[in-house]
Protein backbone atom coordinates (compact mmCIF):
# COMPACT_ATOMS: atom_id res chain seq x y z
CA UNK A 1 0.00 0.00 0.00
CA UNK A 2 1.15 3.46 -0.84
CA UNK A 3 1.65 6.09 1.73
CA UNK A 4 0.09 9.51 1.55
CA UNK A 5 3.28 10.92 0.00
CA UNK A 6 3.25 8.27 -2.73
CA UNK A 7 -0.36 8.87 -3.59
CA UNK A 8 0.29 12.58 -4.01
CA UNK A 9 3.22 11.90 -6.38
CA UNK A 10 1.07 9.60 -8.54
CA UNK A 11 -1.57 12.31 -8.90
CA UNK A 12 1.03 14.80 -10.09
CA UNK A 13 2.20 12.41 -12.80
CA UNK A 14 -1.24 11.24 -13.97
CA UNK A 15 -3.03 14.57 -14.07
CA UNK A 16 -0.86 17.42 -15.21
CA UNK A 17 -2.23 20.57 -13.63
CA UNK A 18 -2.87 22.00 -10.26
CA UNK A 19 -4.27 19.43 -7.88
CA UNK A 20 -5.22 21.94 -5.29
CA UNK A 21 -8.32 21.29 -3.43
CA UNK A 22 -9.31 24.86 -4.02
CA UNK A 23 -12.07 24.85 -6.73
CA UNK A 24 -11.36 28.44 -7.74
CA UNK A 25 -7.82 27.63 -8.81
CA UNK A 26 -8.95 24.54 -10.73
CA UNK A 27 -11.52 26.47 -12.76
CA UNK A 28 -9.01 29.14 -13.73
CA UNK A 29 -6.46 26.53 -14.80
CA UNK A 30 -9.10 24.72 -16.90
CA UNK A 31 -9.97 27.91 -18.75
CA UNK A 32 -6.32 28.57 -19.55
CA UNK A 33 -5.82 25.11 -21.11
CA UNK A 34 -9.09 25.08 -23.10
CA UNK A 35 -8.39 28.48 -24.73
CA UNK A 36 -4.91 27.39 -25.80
CA UNK A 37 -6.25 24.88 -28.29
CA UNK A 38 -8.30 27.44 -30.16
CA UNK A 39 -5.83 30.39 -30.22
CA UNK A 40 -2.17 29.78 -29.82
CA UNK A 41 -1.38 33.51 -29.44
CA UNK A 42 -3.83 33.93 -26.64
CA UNK A 43 -2.56 30.72 -25.06
CA UNK A 44 0.98 31.96 -25.12
CA UNK A 45 0.01 35.18 -23.43
CA UNK A 46 -2.18 33.40 -20.90
CA UNK A 47 0.66 31.09 -20.02
CA UNK A 48 2.82 34.02 -19.24
CA UNK A 49 0.11 35.52 -17.03
CA UNK A 50 -1.18 32.23 -15.69
CA UNK A 51 -1.67 31.73 -12.01
CA UNK A 52 0.89 29.72 -10.25
CA UNK A 53 -0.71 28.47 -7.14
CA UNK A 54 1.60 28.13 -4.27
CA UNK A 55 0.24 24.78 -3.20
CA UNK A 56 -0.12 21.99 -5.83
CA UNK A 57 -0.67 19.21 -3.37
CA UNK A 58 -3.76 18.24 -1.49
CA UNK A 59 -3.88 19.20 2.14
CA UNK A 60 -6.52 18.58 4.66
CA UNK A 61 -8.05 21.91 5.66
CA UNK A 62 -9.45 22.13 9.11
CA UNK A 63 -12.86 23.68 9.44
CA UNK A 64 -13.57 25.58 12.66
CA UNK A 65 -16.42 23.93 14.50
CA UNK A 66 -19.48 26.03 14.78
CA UNK A 67 -20.37 27.12 18.26
CA UNK A 68 -23.46 25.55 19.72
CA UNK A 69 -24.70 28.91 20.98
CA UNK A 70 -24.89 30.35 17.43
CA UNK A 71 -26.81 27.37 16.11
CA UNK A 72 -29.26 27.47 18.95
CA UNK A 73 -29.84 31.20 18.57
CA UNK A 74 -30.28 30.78 14.79
CA UNK A 75 -32.90 28.10 15.27
CA UNK A 76 -34.80 30.16 17.77
CA UNK A 77 -36.98 32.64 16.04
CA UNK A 78 -36.88 36.06 17.45
CA UNK A 79 -40.21 36.95 18.90
CA UNK A 80 -41.49 40.26 17.65
CA UNK A 81 -41.29 42.83 20.39
CA UNK A 82 -44.43 44.88 20.66
CA UNK A 83 -43.48 48.46 20.31
CA UNK A 84 -44.90 50.65 22.98
CA UNK A 85 -47.02 53.44 21.68
CA UNK A 86 -45.10 56.59 22.20
CA UNK A 87 -47.31 59.44 23.19
CA UNK A 88 -46.65 62.46 21.16
CA UNK A 89 -45.75 65.35 23.30
CA UNK A 90 -48.43 67.97 22.98
CA UNK A 91 -47.02 71.39 23.20
CA UNK A 92 -48.99 73.44 25.66
CA UNK A 93 -49.65 76.85 24.35
CA UNK A 94 -48.78 79.26 27.09
CA UNK A 95 -51.49 81.78 27.73
CA UNK A 96 -50.40 85.26 27.07
CA UNK A 97 -50.34 87.25 30.21
CA UNK A 98 -52.24 90.45 30.06
CA UNK A 99 -49.83 93.28 30.34
CA UNK A 100 -51.19 95.69 32.89
CA UNK A 101 -50.03 99.15 32.24
CA UNK A 102 -48.77 100.76 35.35
CA UNK A 103 -50.46 104.05 35.87
CA UNK A 104 -48.18 106.85 36.64
CA UNK A 105 -48.81 108.27 40.10
CA UNK A 106 -50.68 111.49 39.92
CA UNK A 107 -48.80 114.42 41.17
CA UNK A 108 -50.29 115.78 44.33
CA UNK A 109 -51.64 119.24 43.92
CA UNK A 110 -49.80 121.75 45.94
CA UNK A 111 -51.89 123.16 48.75
CA UNK A 112 -52.88 126.73 48.06
CA UNK A 113 -51.05 129.34 49.96
CA UNK A 114 -52.94 130.58 52.94
CA UNK A 115 -54.13 134.10 52.49
CA UNK A 116 -53.07 136.43 55.23
CA UNK A 117 -56.29 137.94 56.55
CA UNK A 118 -56.65 141.38 58.01
CA UNK A 119 -58.11 141.86 61.48
CA UNK A 120 -61.60 142.62 60.14
CA UNK A 121 -61.52 139.65 57.72
CA UNK A 122 -60.45 137.35 60.56
CA UNK A 123 -63.39 138.52 62.69
CA UNK A 124 -65.81 137.94 59.82
CA UNK A 125 -64.41 134.44 59.32
CA UNK A 126 -64.93 133.64 63.01
CA UNK A 127 -68.52 134.95 62.91
CA UNK A 128 -69.23 132.92 59.77
CA UNK A 129 -67.95 129.73 61.42
CA UNK A 130 -70.01 130.39 64.55
CA UNK A 131 -73.17 131.01 62.51
CA UNK A 132 -72.71 127.63 60.80
CA UNK A 133 -72.57 125.94 64.21
CA UNK A 134 -75.43 127.99 65.71
CA UNK A 135 -78.10 126.30 63.54
CA UNK A 136 -80.96 128.24 61.91
CA UNK A 137 -84.25 128.06 63.78
CA UNK A 138 -87.41 127.20 61.83
CA UNK A 139 -89.66 130.07 60.81
CA UNK A 140 -92.57 130.60 63.18
CA UNK A 141 -96.15 131.46 62.37
CA UNK A 142 -97.51 134.82 63.63
CA UNK A 143 -98.32 134.52 67.34
CA UNK A 144 -100.42 137.67 68.00
CA UNK A 145 -103.58 139.15 66.52
CA UNK A 146 -101.64 142.10 65.16
CA UNK A 147 -98.97 139.97 63.41
CA UNK A 148 -101.72 137.77 61.95
CA UNK A 149 -103.48 140.84 60.50
CA UNK A 150 -100.22 142.34 59.19
CA UNK A 151 -99.28 139.05 57.49
CA UNK A 152 -102.66 138.84 55.80
CA UNK A 153 -102.42 142.47 54.66
CA UNK A 154 -98.92 141.97 53.17
CA UNK A 155 -100.04 138.82 51.31
CA UNK A 156 -103.09 140.65 49.92
CA UNK A 157 -100.89 143.49 48.55
CA UNK A 158 -97.60 141.83 47.47
CA UNK A 159 -96.87 144.46 44.77
CA UNK A 160 -97.01 147.43 47.13
CA UNK A 161 -93.50 148.95 47.04
CA UNK A 162 -94.08 151.18 50.07
CA UNK A 163 -93.86 148.92 53.12
CA UNK A 164 -94.19 151.78 55.60
CA UNK A 165 -97.40 153.06 54.05
CA UNK A 166 -98.78 149.48 53.92
CA UNK A 167 -98.11 149.04 57.64
CA UNK A 168 -99.85 152.34 58.36
CA UNK A 169 -102.94 151.09 56.53
CA UNK A 170 -102.77 147.73 58.42
CA UNK A 171 -102.52 149.59 61.76
CA UNK A 172 -105.58 151.69 60.92
CA UNK A 173 -107.53 148.56 60.01
CA UNK A 174 -106.48 146.79 63.24
CA UNK A 175 -107.76 149.71 65.33
CA UNK A 176 -111.11 149.63 63.56
CA UNK A 177 -111.66 145.88 64.10
CA UNK A 178 -114.90 144.80 65.72
CA UNK A 179 -114.87 142.52 68.80
CA UNK A 180 -115.87 139.53 66.65
CA UNK A 181 -113.08 140.20 64.17
CA UNK A 182 -110.56 140.67 66.98
CA UNK A 183 -111.66 137.38 68.54
CA UNK A 184 -111.06 135.67 65.19
CA UNK A 185 -107.50 136.97 64.96
CA UNK A 186 -106.79 136.03 68.59
CA UNK A 187 -108.04 132.51 67.96
CA UNK A 188 -105.82 132.21 64.87
CA UNK A 189 -102.83 133.45 66.89
CA UNK A 190 -103.40 130.84 69.63
CA UNK A 191 -103.57 128.07 67.03
CA UNK A 192 -100.29 129.32 65.55
CA UNK A 193 -98.66 129.22 69.01
CA UNK A 194 -99.57 125.56 69.45
CA UNK A 195 -98.34 124.76 65.94
CA UNK A 196 -95.06 126.60 66.62
CA UNK A 197 -94.40 124.62 69.79
CA UNK A 198 -94.97 121.31 67.99
CA UNK A 199 -92.83 122.37 65.04
CA UNK A 200 -90.04 123.66 67.32
CA UNK A 201 -89.97 120.44 69.34
CA UNK A 202 -89.76 118.32 66.19
CA UNK A 203 -86.93 120.49 64.85
CA UNK A 204 -84.97 120.21 68.11
CA UNK A 205 -85.36 116.44 68.24
CA UNK A 206 -84.13 116.17 64.64
CA UNK A 207 -80.68 117.17 66.01
CA UNK A 208 -78.56 115.33 68.53
CA UNK A 209 -78.07 116.75 72.06
CA UNK A 210 -74.42 117.30 71.18
CA UNK A 211 -75.35 119.46 68.18
CA UNK A 212 -77.72 121.54 70.33
CA UNK A 213 -75.02 121.96 73.00
CA UNK A 214 -72.46 123.16 70.41
CA UNK A 215 -75.08 125.48 68.87
CA UNK A 216 -75.82 127.09 72.23
CA UNK A 217 -72.10 127.66 72.85
CA UNK A 218 -71.82 129.34 69.43
CA UNK A 219 -74.91 131.48 70.12
CA UNK A 220 -73.40 132.63 73.42
CA UNK A 221 -70.34 133.97 71.56
CA UNK A 222 -72.43 135.51 68.77
CA UNK A 223 -74.31 137.67 71.26
CA UNK A 224 -71.14 139.72 71.65
CA UNK A 225 -69.60 139.28 68.19
CA UNK A 226 -72.84 139.89 66.24
CA UNK A 227 -75.08 142.06 68.46
CA UNK A 228 -77.32 143.18 65.56
CA UNK A 229 -79.12 139.81 65.64
CA UNK A 230 -80.82 138.05 68.54
CA UNK A 231 -79.08 134.78 69.28
CA UNK A 232 -81.36 133.14 71.81
CA UNK A 233 -80.42 129.82 73.36
CA UNK A 234 -82.08 126.73 71.93
CA UNK A 235 -84.21 125.04 74.55
CA UNK A 236 -83.87 121.26 74.63
CA UNK A 237 -85.51 119.17 77.35
CA UNK A 238 -83.03 116.36 76.72
CA UNK A 239 -80.06 118.42 77.93
CA UNK A 240 -79.66 118.14 81.72
CA UNK A 241 -80.11 121.26 83.80
CA UNK A 242 -76.84 122.69 85.07
CA UNK A 243 -76.09 122.30 88.80
CA UNK A 244 -76.89 125.19 91.13
CA UNK A 245 -74.58 126.87 93.64
CA UNK A 246 -75.08 126.94 97.46
CA UNK A 247 -76.06 130.64 97.31
CA UNK A 248 -78.73 129.85 94.69
CA UNK A 249 -80.43 127.43 97.12
CA UNK A 250 -80.24 130.12 99.84
CA UNK A 251 -81.83 132.78 97.58
CA UNK A 252 -84.52 130.33 96.46
CA UNK A 253 -85.45 129.69 100.09
CA UNK A 254 -85.55 133.42 100.88
CA UNK A 255 -87.84 134.17 97.89
CA UNK A 256 -90.15 131.34 98.91
CA UNK A 257 -90.51 132.87 102.42
CA UNK A 258 -92.26 135.96 100.97
CA UNK A 259 -90.10 138.45 102.92
CA UNK A 260 -88.85 140.08 99.70
CA UNK A 261 -92.21 140.95 98.12
CA UNK A 262 -92.51 144.47 96.72
CA UNK A 263 -88.73 145.08 96.76
CA UNK A 264 -86.94 145.92 93.54
CA UNK A 265 -84.80 143.23 91.99
CA UNK A 266 -81.58 145.22 92.41
CA UNK A 267 -82.31 145.83 96.09
CA UNK A 268 -83.18 142.19 96.58
CA UNK A 269 -79.81 141.15 95.19
CA UNK A 270 -77.96 143.49 97.61
CA UNK A 271 -79.90 142.28 100.66
CA UNK A 272 -79.41 138.61 99.83
CA UNK A 273 -75.66 139.08 99.26
CA UNK A 274 -75.31 140.67 102.74
CA UNK A 275 -77.32 137.92 104.42
CA UNK A 276 -75.27 135.19 102.71
CA UNK A 277 -72.02 136.74 103.82
CA UNK A 278 -73.30 136.97 107.41
CA UNK A 279 -74.13 133.27 107.62
CA UNK A 280 -71.92 131.02 109.75
CA UNK A 281 -70.07 128.04 108.17
CA UNK A 282 -72.45 125.61 109.88
CA UNK A 283 -75.48 127.39 108.36
CA UNK A 284 -73.85 127.41 104.92
CA UNK A 285 -73.15 123.69 105.20
CA UNK A 286 -76.82 122.89 104.59
CA UNK A 287 -76.88 124.71 101.27
CA UNK A 288 -73.48 123.33 100.29
CA UNK A 289 -74.78 119.78 100.77
CA UNK A 290 -77.74 120.58 98.52
CA UNK A 291 -75.34 121.92 95.88
CA UNK A 292 -73.20 118.75 96.09
CA UNK A 293 -76.26 116.53 95.61
CA UNK A 294 -77.35 118.61 92.62
CA UNK A 295 -73.86 118.36 91.15
CA UNK A 296 -73.94 114.57 91.35
CA UNK A 297 -77.34 114.56 89.67
CA UNK A 298 -76.00 116.66 86.80
CA UNK A 299 -72.94 114.42 86.31
CA UNK A 300 -75.11 111.31 86.08
CA UNK A 301 -77.60 112.87 83.63
CA UNK A 302 -74.78 114.36 81.53
CA UNK A 303 -73.12 110.97 81.14
CA UNK A 304 -76.43 109.36 80.18
CA UNK A 305 -77.13 111.94 77.45
CA UNK A 306 -73.63 112.65 76.07
CA UNK A 307 -71.98 109.29 76.93
CA UNK A 308 -69.06 110.95 78.69
CA UNK A 309 -68.27 112.68 81.97
CA UNK A 310 -68.58 116.46 82.28
CA UNK A 311 -65.41 118.54 82.40
CA UNK A 312 -65.38 119.07 86.19
CA UNK A 313 -65.54 115.29 86.78
CA UNK A 314 -62.63 114.74 84.34
CA UNK A 315 -60.55 117.33 86.18
CA UNK A 316 -61.35 115.78 89.57
CA UNK A 317 -60.29 112.35 88.31
CA UNK A 318 -57.06 113.77 86.86
CA UNK A 319 -56.08 115.32 90.22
Amino acid sequence: MLSTIGRAAVRRVVAPGPQSTNSAFRSIWHLQNVGAFHNQKISSTLRKTSFSPGRTYATATKVAPKSKTTTKTAKLKKKPVAKKAVKKAVKKVAKKKKVVKKLKPKLKARPPKKKILTEEEAKKAVVKDLKAKALILPKRLPRTAWTVLATEFSKANPTNPRVASAMVEASAKYKSLSPAELEHYNHTANQNKAANETMYKQWVESHTPEQIRVANLARTQLRTKDPLHKWRAIHDDRIPKRPSSPMFFFCKERYASGDLKGIALVDNARLLAREWAALSPSDKKTYENQATTDKQRYAQEYKTVFHRDPNFVVKEKAT
